[in-house]
């Protein structure tokens, strides 16, 4: 799944972030000097969860891709000198729902759904909570190899056929009785 849209749409329908979001392939390697300003959010890749394969004779199979977006938010405290940021994440959780919940962003995929939030880090200055996402996709013989294989395949002119006759409560002997060629026109 492409994560540039996500990033692209967050920055623009919430507007909360002052498009500060961005994408990091390692959210836990990312270096103070590379963190922007608060409040932030970095979309990462996710885990892909495929499904047991359906199909017999071609290529079929479910695959739910998964991805997260991870607000960091000041953790100072408020004029009353309480800790606010667990209201902050409420109230983020809800532009990220308005944001991305039932988006489609890929043409063969299905909608965006929640799956789940974590705590990460909270200290003093700043919380970093998780938000999980995922979209249910569906690999066919046109993401597989099959397709190109099949495609450099001669193409089909003629079938033979062997035919070994079966002797009743015995089975086949293996003596071909009967062969026959088909030619195939174009």
């Amino acid at each position: 799944m492409k994560l540039t849209p996500i990033i692209a749409t967050l920055r623009t329908r919430c507007p909360y972030f002052q498009n500060r979001v961005a994408g990091a392939a390692q959210f836990k390697n990312l270096p103070d000097a590379g963190k922007l300003l608060l409040p932030a959010a970095y979309v990462v890749p996710g885990d892909d969860v495929p499904g047991e394969q359906k199909s017999q004779t071609d290529y079929w199979q479910d695959l739910k891709e998964g991805f997260s977006v991870i607000v960091m938010v000041s953790n100072g405290r408020d004029e009353l000198g309480q800790f606010a940021a667990y209201d902050v994440v409420h109230g983020v959780r809800q532009m990220l729902f308005k944001a991305l919940l039932g988006w489609n962003p890929e043409p063969r995929g299905e909608p965006i759904c929640y799956d789940g939030g974590t705590l990460l880090d909270l200290n003093r200055h700043e919380l970093i909570y998780q938000f999980d996402f995922v979209v249910d996709n569906e690999l066919s013989e046109d993401d597989t190899r099959q397709q190109d294989d099949l495609a450099e395949l001669d193409e089909f002119k003629s079938l033979s056929i062997d035919v070994d006759f079966i002797e009743p409560g015995h089975g086949p002997d293996g003596v071909i009785e009967h062969h026959t060629e088909i030619k195939l026109t174009t």
